[in-house]
């Protein structure tokens, strides 16, 4: 409820009676669409997706929006009857499909919440659950008025079958577009729908929709089975939202088919049948790929946010050894500037001298600029961002930034054929903490075996891959711990946490790379990051 001020008075306007006018005007134009069959009253309507509609409002809304769904079906009831009708008929239809639709949507809710998405397959086992019930209710009254017609059994409950067939093949697939496209969180991007790809899917759909309800809908043998391709196609790629979308389009081919060939009864069992199965199928299917598509999204976020504890866990560690560093640049800077004070401050001052000094300066202040620029942006958090990265720039970051711990323990760094690389498409921070890990694991083994030695960082390009391979010639890695080396919490140091390289075999390989490791038998160890090579567009 909202209230809008008018001359002076406050007039309250329900938010709802916009849904609940739409819901009557769709209502009545779907009822309309559907063809009907046969002469007895009622008649058949095998293609009326006037109860999924109802279904999905009160599934989405709640129980509150019953009359709306009362006054549609009775105006619908009474547009298609056309006056032929008694009024206890037409009540007793409309009670029976809004009670149907109460019931399986309550369920839905009870079951699943008030925002159900199909991305688990308990939502959809639930969702089949109430498809039963709801097309269960909505048949009994024909039943009960075939028996009371003085139909047999048997014809009473073809009329049953035919009924609840009609029903539950409309909840399967016109109800979960609704309910979903209704607000769920699971919207495909619109970008991501223009590709070629998916053009391609719904070229194969509408090829297929026709070969099966327009030329061959009347055949005993027509390609039926052919739509679970396109159909197990999108839902695959494009999870729950592309293949409740895509059996909503398949329920309309038939729809429309119906008035331009009409259908035979047989037909439309056969079809309907089919489509039942076909919908089950592509339901469950969509909800095996979505649910598989979160858990690896959720796994990606915990392993991004892993990643980033140990970028801190790392920074830190590197932080007493980085202030040493950074303190040499900013002595020297403080001199230079000094210098130039006194220069200034001389009788005839020489402003050659002083350009020169705070030029000195200002390089100095620069460089102790980039040391602590390089540790913010490592110790950045963030997600994966992949871009066009020249393999040098990760290599210098990383050398920049274990720099200081080399030198402190006497070990020499050296950088080789880097720069001829071809570049990758990587996020540039996350490189860095591989190489920081690969780098600093080196580093302490020859600080630990107390021998002084290279650690030394080799690019080469090897079957149109990139190569860049970390190594040392210190101890090399204990044979006890080789075979679960990239396991986590598996580590060789008294403080290690043993999760540098399971994470940084687990950045590589979501680079759609590996990371591997190589022993020396003359003692050594050679780490090797390999990525795939790209190629810039000129």
């Amino acid at each position: 409820m909202t209230s809008l001020p008018i001359a002076g008075a406050n007039i309250v306007v329900d938010r709802k009676w916009p849904v609940f006018a739409a819901f009557v005007l769709v209502y009545v134009a779907v009822s309309l669409a559907a063809r009907p069959h046969g002469t007895a009253e009622p008649q058949l309507l095998p293609w009326y997706a006037g109860t999924a509609l109802s279904f999905a409002l009160l599934a989405r809304l709640g129980a509150g929006m019953a009359p709306a769904v009362i006054v549609a079906s009775l105006t619908a009831a009474i547009w298609r009857a056309g006056g032929s009708a008694t009024a206890a008929a037409l009540a007793v239809q409309t009670v029976a499909d809004v009670t149907a639709c109460l019931a399986g949507a309550a369920l839905l809710r009870s079951r699943i919440g008030v925002m159900p998405s199909f991305s688990r397959v308990r939502h959809v086992v639930w969702f089949f659950i109430a498809v039963a019930l709801t097309s269960l209710l909505v048949a009994m009254p024909v039943l009960f008025e075939a028996f009371r017609e003085g139909g047999s059994l048997r014809s009473s409950s073809i009329a049953f079958a035919r009924q609840g067939l009609a029903t539950a093949t409309a909840l399967l697939m016109i109800a979960p577009l609704l309910i979903i496209g209704a607000g769920s969180g699971q919207r495909t991007s619109r970008a991501s729908l223009v590709t070629i790809e998916t053009v391609l899917q719904a070229a194969a759909l509408a090829i297929m929709s026709w070969e099966v309800f327009g030329r061959f809908v009347n055949e005993e043998i027509h390609f039926f089975y052919l739509l679970f391709l396109p159909l197990g196609w999108i839902a695959t790629r494009h999870g729950q939202p592309g293949a409740v979308l895509a059996l909503a389009v398949i329920y309309l081919a038939p729809l429309i088919s119906d008035w331009f060939v009409p259908h035979r009864e047989q037909a439309i069992i056969e079809l309907q049948i089919r489509l039942i199965v076909l919908a089950s199928t592509m339901l469950l299917l969509g909800a095996v790929v979505s649910d598989r598509r979160k858990t690896q999204e959720s796994m990606l976020e915990r392993q991004a946010e892993l990643a980033h504890v140990q970028r801190l866990n790392v920074g830190w560690e590197m932080a007493s050894a980085l202030s040493h560093e950074i303190n040499q640049p900013l002595t020297a800077a403080m001199n230079y500037t000094q210098a130039s004070l006194r220069l200034i401050a001389m009788p005839e001052p020489d402003m050659e001298r002083t350009k020169a000094a705070m030029r000195k300066s200002l390089e100095q202040i620069e460089r102790a600029g980039q040391i602590v620029h390089g540790l913010r942006d490592f110790m950045n958090k963030g997600e994966l961002r992949l871009a066009l990265t020249d393999v040098a720039e990760p290599v210098g970051d990383a050398m920049r930034l274990v720099a200081a711990e080399a030198n402190a323990g006497g070990i020499r760094l050296d950088i080789r054929d880097v720069d001829s690389l071809p570049p990758v498409m990587a996020d540039k921070t996350q490189l860095v903490q591989i190489l920081v890990n690969l780098m600093r694991n080196a580093i302490q083994a020859l600080v630990a075996a107390q021998m002084t030695g290279t650690v030394a960082v080799t690019g080469s390009l090897i079957d149109g891959k990139v190569e860049v391979a970390v190594s040392d010639n210190g101890p090399g890695i204990d044979p006890a711990v080789r075979t679960r080396l990239f396991e986590p919490f598996i580590t060789t140091k008294s403080s290690g946490m043993g999760l540098g390289l399971s994470i940084s075999r687990s950045i590589a390989e979501a680079h759609n790379g590996s990371l591997s490791v190589d022993y020396s038998v003359t003692g050594g160890t050679v780490f090797r990051i390999v990525l795939p090579a790209a190629h810039r567009v000129s």
